[in-house]
């Protein structure tokens, strides 16, 4: 038990100082020696653990996607639960899209989302196990935008997961956005985000008679 609870707390201490590398450095200047100084730990260890190099990677990049997606879900299921649900959401988008007072930290996280994903769409070795956990994140998504459906906060002539979609097309758009000084308009976003989801949401609402 002691050998076992051993090996995965030095699993878990190589994992966490390589994803705090990959927020700071794309991977090919990731060095192991530098996880090595960190973690005072060898490469014969990493490579017992991880494989090789490439395999400690791979780990760390589907942790840093897990922890990223995971901060989404509990934002947006907050927004849902809100007091007034629409318009909360329409606040939590814009926040995680396009608030400007947390830009740089939304932009990392954006940015890191969709690297993760570009990166296990064309690696093998990370693919299966990504799409598994992007699978998992969409159904978690979808529920939300199901019960926003059914309150009837949105329009029902779409379905819960057609509205994901269309927002997870919004995620990549700004994703692009932010790489161009040509397209830093945040306005424009706002705007179309909260006519589309409060003039829908106002369709939904029967007028008193």
């Amino acid at each position: 038990m002691a050998d076992t609870l051993h090996e995965s707390s030095t699993r878990e201490l190589l994992l966490e100082a390589t994803s705090r590398r990959l927020w700071k450095v794309d991977e090919s200047e990731l060095r192991i020696l530098d996880i090595c100084k960190e973690t005072n730990l060898s490469t014969s260890v990493i490579y017992a653990h991880f494989g090789s190099r490439q395999g400690l990677i791979d780990a760390a990049l589907l942790r840093v996607f897990t922890a990223v997606a995971e901060g989404m879900i509990e934002t947006l299921t907050a927004a849902v639960a809100g007091p007034h649900p629409t318009e909360s959401f329409v606040d939590t988008l814009n926040e995680i899209l396009t608030d400007p007072a947390q830009e740089s930290v939304i932009s990392a996280r954006r940015q890191m989302f969709f690297r993760v994903s570009a990166t296990a769409l064309s690696r093998p070795s990370l693919r299966t196990r990504f799409l598994q956990l992007y699978g998992e994140f969409m159904t978690r998504v979808d529920e939300l935008y199901d019960e926003l459906v059914r309150q009837e906060l949105l329009d029902s002539g779409l379905s819960g997961h057609q509205w994901a979609l269309f927002f997870e097309g919004q995620m990549l758009s700004r994703a692009f956005h932010d790489l161009s000084s040509q397209w830093d308009d945040q306005e424009d976003w706002i705007r179309t985000t909260k006519r589309l989801l409060i003039s829908t949401a106002r369709d939904q609402v029967p007028t008193p008679d």
